[in-house]
């Protein structure tokens, strides 16, 4: 055969014309609603994996927590830790060393705590609340207090530090020694009232 004798191609018609592009401009509408249907999605799946993320980091730092609660516990740390606060001339350098372990651990999860707040995992108020609610347990001794001084020039200009810093001087020198002597004195026996 030759080419002449070959069948021209057909030309649409005009209703083949709209009908055809009728169903492209569904085709597209039903491809635009998909893309933002599973934008939609993408989203509600970034947010739950924003709230998984959050909430191991918060078990990190409850785990950090209890780990070094658990480390004080420890006869010779505890020992150490005492004397901090008690008596903090009597410490040798292994009883600072060994408080300024748990120190260190403290200051850093109060800094992760921040890097959570820029990263949105947390909320500068929460991060402060951490700050409040651990620093006179930790800081409340001439010695925890005396340790936060000399670190200074290393936190300096961290959003931790100039959380921390006002708090912590604000302490009483006296805070933990007090507080454990208050335990004792509620738990004591009280003699029987007449």
């Amino acid at each position: 055969m030759s080419q002449t004798n070959a069948a021209a191609p057909s030309t649409p018609t005009p209703v083949t014309e709209q009908r055809l592009d009728r169903y492209g401009r569904w085709l597209a509408l039903i491809a635009n609603i998909g893309v933002v249907l599973g934008l939609f999605a993408l989203i509600i799946e970034i947010r739950q994996n924003a709230e998984l993320t959050r909430v191991a980091t918060e078990n990190q730092l409850n785990q950090f927590m209890l780990d070094t609660e658990l480390h004080l516990a420890s006869p010779e740390q505890t020992a150490a830790w005492v004397k901090s606060y008690n008596a903090p001339e009597t410490m040798t350098d292994i009883d600072i060393r060994m408080n300024e372990a748990v120190l260190v651990s403290l200051m850093l999860q109060w800094d992760t705590a921040f890097q959570m707040e820029r990263a949105g995992l947390r909320t500068r108020g929460e991060a402060e609340r951490l700050i409040r609610n651990t620093a006179p347990v930790y800081f409340g001794s001439r010695f925890g207090k005396a340790w936060f001084v000399s670190q200074a020039p290393g936190w300096q200009g961290v959003p931790m530090y100039e959380i921390a810093a006002p708090i912590v001087a604000g302490l009483d020198d006296n805070y933990m020694r007090d507080l454990y002597a208050g335990l004792r004195q509620s738990a004591a026996p009280r003699p029987p009232q007449l």
